[in-house]
């Protein structure tokens, strides 16, 4: 099998080449083999796979779970390193000048999949995760596309969940995160040799952008093109620096965000980003207005920050930029639980929550080590809404001061 996986492709594109004088229609064949093999997987290897494991001990289950994250996260690392070689054109367009950078970003890479991977495979993360897409599938690809199209602008680009918090807050954080898309959009393909520039031929004023090697573009110097290309990192910077100074305003005034405040959790990003991009700046300041002055030392002690922000990527509050996508299959949850059947309180008959959600509760919670199955009328906690739930709590207590009295 690994064999024909290897030499068949080739030898099919091959065959339409001399038959067709085209490969197009090989390539065409060959998506739509792999989307049949991949529904076949979904419908029986998996489910299979997901009934084994069901029945594994908790101990074997975690050990599972982190042997599959290290693989998805050697696959997908593995496909960044091909990505960079031939985006480059083979290293051809690769500056060997920022190979550590390249280093870090495949190193961070790794570790935010393993633990992604990990992550996504905990009981009741791992309910939202397949529930979202059962439920992407049931309510129509276009309808939930386009649902999820206009939840990823209001949740995850502008946010707007934090405004209803705090105006400084979202301000703050939309600062921090347009700063650090806007570097990441313009770093990452320069370290990786995507993108890089070349005079042309025959005006050496003019610039040309190449992508992936081919060109892409020409802008001409000392026009507002070539200073927002030549300064994005600058003006990235600066947005990261104002959220920076907005979040420490914040955690000066605000009395609650001070008192659950910590070290690592809160500070310690602040610092990262604030030494990346004091020391971005830096280097501009040496190169236009001290020529050149300590640009050395600047250009090292930036590398140094922007390494461990990097390193720190998988670890520390940073995760939760890769975990915030999820979110959007969490919001179809919430919406098809509104719409769906609801919960009937067994005590007072009232409707408490969905129906989905509660069967969800009742299968996870025993995996995570709590059992909340009743012997009587009621059969499960999860079945009596809060205000029943809070009335048996008290008559509990209740009776047992009363059998403690007499």
């Amino acid at each position: 099998m690994g064999g024909m996986g290897g030499f068949f492709p080739p030898l099919l594109l091959g065959m339409f080449r001399d038959r067709l004088g085209v490969i197009w229609p090989g390539f065409v064949l060959l998506s739509a083999v792999a989307c049949v093999l991949w529904w076949m997987n979904g419908r029986v290897f998996l489910t299979r796979e997901e009934a084994l494991a069901a029945k594994l001990p908790p101990a074997l289950t975690r050990t599972a779970d982190k042997v599959r994250a290290g693989a998805w996260a050697t696959l997908w690392t593995l496909v960044l390193i091909a990505a960079i070689v031939l985006g480059s054109r083979n290293l051809q367009n690769f500056d060997a000048a920022l190979v550590i950078y390249t280093f870090a970003i495949i190193f961070a890479t790794w570790g935010v999949i393993y633990h992604y991977s990990v992550w996504i495979r905990k009981p009741p993360t791992y309910v939202y995760w397949r529930r979202g897409w059962q439920l992407f599938r049931e309510r129509g690809v276009i309808q939930s596309f386009s649902h999820v199209i206009a939840l990823a602008g209001t949740h995850l680009l502008a946010q707007t969940f934090i405004a209803k918090r705090s105006r400084l807050r979202w301000a703050m954080h939309q600062l921090i995160f347009w700063g650090c898309v806007l570097a990441v959009m313009i770093t990452f393909p320069l370290v990786f040799g995507w993108i890089h520039f070349t005079s042309a031929p025959n005006d050496q004023m003019t610039y040309v952008t190449c992508l992936f090697g081919f060109p892409a573009g020409r802008f001409h110097l000392h026009t507002f093109t070539a200073l927002m290309l030549f300064r994005g990192l600058d003006v990235a910077a600066v947005l990261v620096l104002g959220g920076i100074a907005l979040s420490l305003w914040r955690r000066m005034r605000d009395e609650g965000a001070r008192a659950v405040q910590t070290l690592a959790m809160d500070f310690w990003p602040l610092i990262l980003l604030f030494a990346i991009s004091i020391t971005g700046l830096a280097l501009t300041v040496s190169q236009e207005w001290l020529g050149g002055s300590f640009y050395d030392f600047i250009a090292i002690l930036h590398a140094i920050t922007v390494i461990a922000a990097l390193l720190y990527l998988p670890f520390g509050k940073f995760f939760h930029i890769f975990q915030r996508p999820a979110q959007l299959g969490v919001k179809l949850y919430q919406r098809a639980g509104e719409e769906g059947e609801g919960a009937i309180c067994a005590r007072c008959g009232e409707r408490y929550a969905s129906l989905m959600h509660v069967d969800d509760l009742k299968r996870v919670l025993p995996q995570v080590g709590f059992d909340y199955s009743m012997s009587g009328p009621v059969g499960n906690w999860q079945e009596l809404c809060p205000t029943c739930k809070r009335k048996s709590l008290s008559l509990a207590q209740l009776r047992l001061k009363e059998g403690a009295n007499g």
